[in-house]
């Protein structure tokens, strides 16, 4: 579709899509990450949303840094978590690969409307950052009487 919107050749675009895909195939028998995955994973921690009726669960790998240099706020619905993990670097040895993430991290989640902004717990455990958000019960019908 892209192709002939813009008036270019389908083979063209084909060719470069295949190009691109040679490429990641390479890298990956190299034993190196693709483009894609670099993008991916260099840039700050995996994070995981859950939501169940009751509360909204956020897990964020965050071992080797400590918790006290992790911020969460949340203001109206948009929670924010922030921090930095510095790592050690070593004068004598050479770095040959390296996969672990390094530098500051920033997210803004957007929450959901009806969770509770007065009922948010944050733990740490084994390496992982859990926050749990509550969610408010539903306004539940009622009936009124006519006087």
């Amino acid at each position: 579709m892209f192709a002939r919107i813009n008036g270019f050749d389908r083979s063209l675009t084909d060719n470069f899509m295949q190009l691109e895909s040679e490429m990641d195939r390479l890298f990956q028998a190299a034993g190196l990450r693709s483009r894609h995955q670099t993008a991916n994973r260099s840039a700050q921690p995996q994070m995981h949303i859950g939501s169940t009726e009751s509360q909204v669960d956020i897990y964020l790998p965050v071992a080797g840094i400590d918790p006290k240099a992790v911020t969460i706020s949340l203001e109206g619905n948009q929670m924010t978590i922030s921090g930095q993990r510095d790592v050690e670097k070593s004068e004598s040895a050479k770095l040959v690969k390296k996969e672990r993430f390094e530098g500051q991290f920033h997210y803004q989640i957007n929450l959901p409307d009806d969770v509770d902004q007065e009922r948010v717990e944050a733990s740490y455990e084994q390496g992982v950052l859990h926050v749990k958000i509550a969610r408010r019960e539903a306004a539940k019908p009622r009936q009124i009487t006519i006087q």
